[in-house]
């Protein structure tokens, strides 16, 4: 063979094997997915059973998630993990595709308050199913079991005088407000009037007077509680901030109140642009599989919805995070009841 053929013939075969390569790439499931929901041992193992390759990429904020769905109008992912509230959007912006449920046999399987998906608000649109619940945690209370006797039941032991200046809060205005109007009785948290508004705003500047310090994130959290005579924290980070907690020796424990408490899911979804639909769905599938759930709450403390954890038991009221009224003005409310002597 001449030089100028085998030249021809490398380059023909090394295009045969870049083709051969790109095709088996383009040919993986690709995942978008918070850290935590496809553990590399569970991509392996789905991997074995199905013959499908698995791409994942990792996302650190919702914001971040949007961006990438909709900057390829749902065109480089075939499945991907949004909370209810979000999932909303993807809907309205035609992102997602429709879930056939018949083609998860898994689902039958699932905790009962997950198997009607009608009845949770965000999953469904028009009868037709968008989201499948994976994973939750509740925004709860945490108390120390030392010094609050007895345990709590609802968010009102935030108000007990007895607790004056010994309450961590969460500094976040839109779920404040929400929490509160619930303890005030208030049937939908997240849209409100205004005569509602004004109840709840008078009703967080007295929250206030308890309030020993504000904390954005759990570690922040912690080291006050560690540092400080600490007796109830509203627990923002939920199982997770509970798990770190006990982890550090804290003598503590948690409830979901009585009048419900708020909570975000976590959905697996299909996007507008996938390649492979019946892939897509047998990895939802694979993931709503009680060896899979039970695996994610043993490692992250997320309640799952196919085996009971301690984030919710049955008859826990958890009333689901949905968009609010108005984000802004809800913001700006909680700056004033802050600024409020």
């Amino acid at each position: 063979m001449g030089l100028k053929k085998l030249l021809t013939a490398m380059a023909t075969a090394g295009f045969m094997v870049s083709m051969m390569a790109s095709s088996a790439l383009a040919e993986n499931l690709r995942v978008l997915a918070w850290d935590g929901y496809a553990d590399k041992d569970w991509v392996k193992e789905f991997t074995a059973s199905t013959g499908i390759g698995v791409d994942v990429v990792f996302i650190g904020s919702d914001d971040e998630a949007w961006a990438k769905i909709k900057g390829s109008e749902g065109k480089d992912f075939d499945v991907f993990a949004v909370n209810t509230a979000q999932l909303q959007r993807y809907i309205a912006a035609d992102l997602v595709t429709p879930i056939d449920t018949a083609n998860l046999p898994n689902q039958k399987d699932v905790l009962p308050r997950f198997r009607d998906l009608t009845a949770i608000r965000g999953d469904t649109k028009d009868g037709k199913v968008y989201g499948i619940p994976f994973c939750f945690d509740s925004i709860g209370l945490i108390y120390d079991t030392d010094k609050v006797k007895p345990a709590p039941t609802s968010m009102s032991a935030l108000w007990d005088p007895a607790y004056r200046g010994k309450v961590l809060a969460y500094d976040n205005g839109e779920h404040n407000v929400s929490f509160t109007a619930l303890t005030l009785g208030y049937k939908d948290p997240f849209h409100l009037s205004d005569d509602q508004i004004a109840s709840v705003k008078a009703k967080l500047i007295d929250f206030k007077h308890n309030v020993l310090s504000f904390y954005t994130t759990a570690d922040e959290a912690q080291q006050i509680y560690k540092n400080n005579d600490v007796a109830l924290i509203w627990a923002n980070y939920g199982q997770q901030q509970l798990k770190a907690l006990k982890d550090a020796g804290a003598h503590v424990a948690y409830i979901n109140p009585s009048e419900g408490a708020l909570a975000w899911l976590d959905n697996w979804v299909i996007s507008k642009g996938v390649h492979d639909k019946a892939a897509a769905e047998k990895w939802i599938n694979f993931m709503i599989s009680k060896t899979v759930s039970s695996q994610l709450s043993e490692r992250t403390g997320f309640g799952n919805t196919v085996t009971e954890t301690a984030s919710a038991h049955g008859a826990d009221k958890l009333i689901w995070l949905d968009n609010v009224e108005d984000p802004l003005k809800r913001s700006d409310l909680w700056n004033e009841i802050k600024a409020t002597p």
